[in-house]
């Protein structure tokens, strides 16, 4: 019971979209290692550390309040966001490639999970700089 009386403390609204914001990063995380291992070339490390920044911030934050750190995060997110639509040029060249119906620029097969990243990247930042507008304490 102990676990969950931590867990449910002063907990404010913030807290629980932090804990959404963690729980979309992992998933990211994930979603953006299929795709760098999909082909050679895709893997930009930047994008990777910033994920695990994110991931790192958000643990910190849930166990230690702090007023900068929300806005860190979702400043990271938005540039893991940024770093992973601009390098490679493949990736936005695979998509021109899928509505082009051509294979040039990139692979049209990674569009699926090309835009997963893209949707998941983008909920989790939103989702970041909308938790920075709440309380996370009651």
């Amino acid at each position: 019971m102990k676990g969950k009386e931590f867990l449910m403390r002063k907990r404010g609204v913030a807290t629980f979209l932090n804990i959404a914001v963690l729980c979309l990063a992992v998933a990211e995380l994930i979603v953006y290692l299929q795709y760098a291992n999909a082909g050679e070339g895709l893997f930009v490390p930047w994008v990777l550390v910033l994920l695990l920044l994110v991931i790192l911030s958000e643990i910190a934050l849930f166990f230690f309040d702090n007023d900068y750190l929300p806005i860190a995060v979702a400043g990271l997110s938005m540039l893991a966001l940024g770093l992973f639509a601009q390098t490679p040029p493949e990736t936005l060249g695979s998509i021109a490639d899928y509505y082009q119906n051509i294979v040039m620029f990139g692979d049209p097969q990674n569009f699926g999970i090309i835009v997963a990243n893209f949707v998941l990247m983008l909920v989790m930042s939103v989702t970041a700089i909308v938790s920075g507008f709440f309380r996370r304490e009651k």
